[in-house]
């Protein structure tokens, strides 16, 4: 695993001059934003009705107990999630809160079941288009190649402890007939701790730069712990934001379905997030005085590039934020309507807002043809840009 540092090192941790997302929701007026700034929302929220987002370690703990002791078997909890979480954080909160309250937990880590480092790097080579630094090809394997299934087998429940919990990236894959939780991380935020060097690719015991890791990430990590994700949806029984290591907000698995199912049928907002760039400029900074300005520039509004941005519920004052595709594995049909067929689990249009007041030219881009993007690069389509 990973060394981790302690979340309070955020400057450790992640590298980026943006703020993260606070667990509460901010005041909102109009469409979006505080009552001081109402034009312009950089949380927008889609309300939670009748239900509760919780916060903190040591509510999860006393609804792990819970949930661990309402089934037949030995009480155990399977805590999956996406790439990037800081297990070894999550492990240790949790476990003095579990002993706070008398429950001494036997803890299985599932990345022991890791196929060998050599192994890993031979399954993902062919889809990283060798050294360069951009080309590569989603990957067409499943999240279960990447593990040793006879270790897999061996992780089993302790009959003889009070809680036995088995944790990381693909847990679920040992089949526990547990209560499954559910661990996700905004992509921009996984991105931001690359840069720091604070995580790994899936499988990896330490961080590359982070270019290299991303590209990894795009091509490989995240298709198959995407379709890992949609496979245990329907099942999830609680869902954490895990982006605050140290302020964890949590849901149960049921109230996030249902509130997909609403926001499916409505309109919405998803979370945008920044970044400066070659072209940028200074009017998105001098007209969101919520961001940060120990910025060069804002080149990007990341509005709505659905495969980094998230979705914010709120409910009682906290807010949480789940990956865009979740929607889209909930229920895609509602979303795209006619398109469904068409495009799948994948929302076909793309959107940000790009500042050059006093910057830069933009930059020029060749889309190749639908063909071509499925040829050579695995994707399902290509895409059409257009300025305004």
């Amino acid at each position: 695993m990973t060394p981790q540092p302690e979340p309070s090192e955020y400057s450790e941790w992640r590298k980026t001059s943006q703020a993260l997302a606070p667990a509460e929701t901010a005041p909102q007026t109009g469409t979006g934003g505080s009552s001081a700034h109402a034009r312009y929302a950089i949380y927008p929220v889609f309300p939670l009705s009748g239900t509760t987002i919780a916060r903190g370690h040591s509510t999860l703990a006393r609804q792990l107990i819970a949930l661990a002791q309402s089934g037949d078997g030995p009480p155990a909890v399977v805590i999956d999630g996406f790439g990037g979480v800081f297990w070894a954080e999550l492990r240790r909160r949790l476990d003095v809160e579990l002993r706070a309250l008398g429950v001494a937990p036997t803890w299985l880590d599932v990345s022991s079941a890791w196929q060998p480092p050599a192994a890993l790097e031979a399954l993902v080579e062919p889809f990283l288009g060798d050294d360069d630094p951009l080309f590569g090809t989603r990957f067409t394997g499943v999240l279960g190649d990447f593990f040793r299934p006879d270790a897999l087998d061996a992780l089993v429940p302790d009959a003889t402890c009070d809680l036995t919990i088995l944790y990381g990236c693909g847990a679920a894959l040992a089949g526990w007939a547990a209560p499954l939780v559910y661990v996700d991380v905004p992509k921009n935020e996984l991105q931001f701790r690359a840069r720091a060097g604070s995580i790994a690719n899936l499988g990896m015991t330490h961080a590359r730069p982070p270019k290299t890791m991303y590209k990894r990430f795009y091509f490989v990590d995240w298709p198959a712990l995407n379709q890992h994700k949609c496979a245990l949806l329907p099942r999830i029984d609680l869902i954490i934001d895990g982006q605050r290591p140290d302020d964890i907000v949590w849901l149960p698995g049921a109230d996030l379905r249902a509130g997909l199912t609403a926001m499916s049928h409505s309109f919405f907002r998803v979370r945008p997030w920044f970044e400066p760039g070659p072209w940028g400029g200074q009017w998105i900074k001098e007209q969101v005085p919520e961001l940060p300005r120990d910025v060069p520039n804002y080149a990007w509004s990341f509005e709505l590039i659905v495969p980094e941005n998230g979705l914010m519920f709120s409910s009682n004052g906290l807010q949480l934020e789940v990956s865009f595709d979740f929607l889209m594995y909930h229920d895609y049909q509602a979303v795209l309507g006619d398109c469904a067929d068409q495009f799948g689990y994948e929302f076909p249009i793309r959107f940000d807002f790009l500042d050059t007041f006093d910057g830069g030219n933009l930059s020029l881009q060749c889309h190749p043809s639908t063909d071509f993007m499925r040829r050579h690069f695995g994707e399902t389509f290509t895409q059409d840009e257009t300025y305004y």
